[in-house]
């Protein structure tokens, strides 16, 4: 439950990238401590950057299915997220460029022109949005067989993917800008949009990718490399660690459940730290048994992450669906007494629930209530009402 605002440490909106920002720090200063201990060989500051990845692409669903997507608590945790996504992918964009020319050059700087095309395309977007014959044309053009706004979408995602590749950048940069175009363009009513897109990814290109994957994933060279044995379960412990102690900062404005629950979902990682381990390793980077032994810590999390969320999280979900099956109750009962004509004066209602304060302190016997209801009790019982 969030507690009352008392100040910047009990707002979730600087919650949320405070604790990505720790959770950079603490992942730079335990990858530098991994190379001192040589369980690396090279590359600490891109290990500092795959570990500070979450699944945006986890998050958001398990939230939706908790019914927390809307509450100030899910939306903490969604900026964090979204923060971790965006930005390591965007230095994990630049660290390559540099790695790859070993010096600083201005085709490092070309990436901001993904940018400048995201502010041109939004800003574009938005003014279009407002001339009424060219929303007349698209809602006739988004019928069954068009599908101009899903077209469309498709359309930005291989530009920008196209457009990155000319710029030396990474292409899952690309994919995530037009990602977030498409989610500031569409309103309420394009939703299904997003839906369609959903089934599209998680049918097709996320199957393919993962299949590309497997393919990739070298379990021989794992298993014959007892240190890359040995790195997946401290691999696994840093990628806890530095999820769970950045997420503590999330007491100051809910629970000590709801901080551990938060650690626990963004420690999900699946296709970013998969797609930024294979990066490095293409650029070598890291070693092909180190990448495994990243593949495997990115399965261990997003399989154990979401149901330690849930198993943490239950009675909250529980009170949650208590809510919400007493609102459509009570907008039952209110609808059967409209459908009867049946008025009530306050005065007549304060006075019926009097015989329901048992204590005299204003609080309604729930059971006592329920009981009448239900026409458990005989008329005379109900001869003081």
């Amino acid at each position: 439950a969030k507690k009352e605002d008392e100040g910047l440490f009990h707002n979730p909106v600087f919650i949320g990238p405070l604790s990505f920002v720790f959770t950079l720090i603490l992942s730079a200063l335990l990858s530098l401590a991994l190379l001192r201990l040589g369980f690396i060989k090279s590359g600490w500051m891109m290990m500092a950057l795959i570990l500070s990845t979450t699944s945006l692409g986890v998050v958001l669903p398990v939230l939706k299915e908790k019914k927390l997507n809307n509450t100030s608590f899910g939306q903490t945790i969604l900026l964090t997220a979204l923060l971790a996504d965006f930005i390591t992918m965007f230095l994990i964009s630049i660290y390559a460029t540099y790695y790859e020319k070993n010096s600083l050059s201005i085709e490092m700087m070309l990436v901001f022109i993904l940018f400048i095309a995201f502010a041109f395309l939004h800003r574009t977007g938005l003014i279009l949005g407002r001339i009424p014959w060219i929303n007349k044309l698209i809602d006739e053009l988004s019928h069954a067989t068009a599908q101009i706004k899903l077209r469309a979408s498709l359309a930005l995602m291989v530009g920008f993917i196209v457009l990155a590749g000319v710029l030396n950048s990474e292409m899952i940069l690309g994919a995530f800008i037009a990602g977030i175009i498409v989610s500031l363009l569409t309103t309420d009513q394009d939703r299904r949009v997003e839906k369609d897109l959903e089934a599209f990814g998680f049918s097709f290109f996320i199957p393919i990718f993962f299949v590309l994957v497997g393919v990739g994933f070298n379990l021989k060279e794992l298993v014959k490399s007892p240190e890359a044995m040995l790195l997946v379960p401290v691999l696994l412990a840093v990628a806890l660690i530095v999820k769970f102690l950045p997420t503590l900062i999330f007491k100051f404005a809910f629970s000590w459940k709801e901080a551990f629950a938060a650690g626990s979902l963004l420690s999900a990682r699946l296709s970013l730290i998969i797609a930024a381990s294979l990066i490095a390793y293409r650029l070598d980077i890291i070693e092909e048994a180190t990448n495994s032994a990243i593949i495997l810590v990115a399965v261990i999390t997003v399989t154990l992450s979401p149901l330690l969320f849930s198993f943490l999280m239950r009675d909250e979900t529980e009170q949650e669906d208590i809510e919400e099956v007493g609102n459509l109750a009570l907008k039952k009962l209110l609808k059967a007494l409209d459908n009867f004509n049946v008025d009530y004066t306050t005065k007549e209602l304060k006075a019926m629930f009097t015989h329901f304060d048992k204590d005299g302190r204003g609080t309604i016997d729930i059971d006592e209530f329920v009981a009448v209801l239900e026409g458990e009790h005989s008329s005379e019982d109900l001869e003081p009402l």
